[in-house]
Formats: C-alpha cells, sequence, structure tokens
C-alpha cells in the first residue's frame, strides 16, 4: 500500500467513524509518515489549523525511531471554536483531553541554526486553552509511526477565547489550576506545568524538529503541547474545562 492509498484509506476510515480495514504496509520512517500526512491535508479539501506536538522526551523519540520530536496535523475542518457540538457517533475511541496551545504570530520555516527561546516567544501571537478528543482509525496496538501517519491519533479539537496577552498568564504554576466537568460534576483536575514544565518548551522543540509536512509552522496556525489532564473516556453531555486565567472552555456532546 502506497502513502497515498494509505492516505486515502485513512481518510474513509475518519468519515466513517471505525477502525482501518485490514494490514497496511508498513510505515517505517517519521517521512513516510509525514508524506501520508500531506496526502491526508489534500483528500480534507482544507488546510492545517495546527500541530499536536509529541515525542519531547528522548525515551518517547525512540518509539518513532526518531532523534526529534514529532507532529501531527490538525486539519481545519476538525478544528472548532468554543462552544461545541460534537456527535460522539463521529469517533471510533475517544478520550477527552485538556491542553494550553500557542497561536503563532509569525512564520517558523526550518533554518539551519536552532530557534532561541527568545525568538520563539516573539513569534507568539496569543496562548489559548481547549478541548482535544483524541481519536485513533487504527488499533490501540498499531505501530507508533502508523499512528503518527494517522495525524498522530487526533480527532477533534475545540477552542476557547485566545488570550493576546500572553506573557502577563503564568502558564508553569505548580498548583492543580485546570478543573475538567461534565455536567456540573468535576471529572478530573490537572496543571498546565505538566508539559516539560513549561508548555512553550513544547512549541521551541518542534520548531527546531523540522521539517513538517503540510508547509510547517505558520502565521495562525496553534501548536498544542500535550494533555494537562488524565485523558478520560468521552461520554455523552456538557464538558467545561476552566483554566483559571485562559478561560472557560466548553462543548456538548451528544
Amino acid at each position: 500500500m502506497r502513502p497515498s492509498q494509505l492516505a486515502t484509506a485513512l481518510a474513509q476510515a475518519r468519515r466513517d467513524a471505525r477502525l482501518l480495514d485490514g494490514a497496511p504496509a508498513p510505515v517505517r520512517s517519521v517521512e513516510d509518515a509525514y508524506t501520508v500526512q500531506d496526502k491526508l491535508v489534500e483528500l480534507s479539501g482544507g488546510g492545517v489549523r495546527g500541530w499536536k506536538v509529541t515525542a519531547l522526551a528522548e525515551a518517547d523519540q525512540r518509539r518513532f525511531s526518531s532523534t526529534r520530536p514529532v507532529a501531527g496535523a490538525l486539519l481545519e475542518a476538525r478544528v472548532h471554536d468554543a462552544p461545541a457540538r460534537l456527535a460522539l457517533s463521529s469517533f471510533v475511541q475517544p478520550l477527552l483531553e485538556c491542553e494550553v496551545a500557542f497561536v503563532l504570530g509569525a512564520d517558523l520555516p526550518p533554518r539551519d541554526r536552532p530557534y532561541q527561546r527568545a525568538e520563539i516567544e516573539n513569534a507568539i501571537a496569543a496562548v489559548v486553552a481547549l478541548f482535544e478528543v483524541a481519536d485513533n482509525r487504527v488499533a490501540a496496538e498499531a505501530p507508533n509511526l502508523l499512528k503518527l501517519a494517522d495525524s498522530m491519533g487526533n480527532g477533534e479539537v475545540v477552542i476557547g477565547t485566545p488570550v493576546s496577552d500572553w506573557r502577563s498568564v503564568d502558564v508553569t504554576r505548580p498548583e492543580q489550576d485546570i478543573v475538567l466537568t461534565l455536567d456540573g460534576a468535576v471529572v478530573e483536575k490537572g496543571s498546565k506545568s505538566q508539559i516539560l514544565g513549561d508548555p512553550l518548551l513544547a512549541v521551541v522543540a518542534l520548531a527546531n524538529a523540522q521539517p513538517l509536512p503540510a508547509g510547517g509552522l505558520r502565521r495562525g496556525q496553534i501548536v498544542t503541547t500535550g494533555t494537562c489532564t488524565k485523558p478520560v473516556p468521552l461520554r455523552k453531555g456538557a464538558y467545561a474545562a476552566d483554566f483559571g486565567t485562559l478561560g472557560i472552555v466548553r462543548m456538548t456532546i451528544e
């Protein structure tokens, strides 16, 4: 199965809300996975709204036979502004995560010398809280590179209100500062500091882990930085996540 065929099969599995049929040919490298993602973006009929970065630690990178972080493209059609209404039936095996993302105010193209933190700070336009519904069209025991080809298990994203005065927001506070509720009952609590002790470091790492598929890091895109709460199985009902100074994100699952 060629990359274009795998992408077509994954796109159809997403539309049908089912696992991929059969055993696809192996995805042998990050580059192969990104080739599939390129085609998935094309098949979606839209662009890339952002990136889901993972494998920030060396031990996790080895799971992808990589020496750098990797990312899944967030398809434009799968990103929604809060409050949003989503159908539980549109997912295969969904898990809900509460995340902090950064909105890029400038392109960050690949280059020979590493980006420094100060440069990334200057390229950030806003910080925003969001829900990610993680979902897979491949089996849980599938190779990690196949999961990467499937946009790193992204299902849908629901974005809160961006905070443009983001430098005034302390995203590294160690105490519990995120509360997730379902129909008013507390489901989970978490902290923004779980991501490398500082979520912005995930953006620095991704900027230095290029090239990426579909044109890479562009102005207006978001970069999610990993879940700040324990992932929980998605259920029907009204969800709200209170991120403190980043506001409350709401969605309803029907």
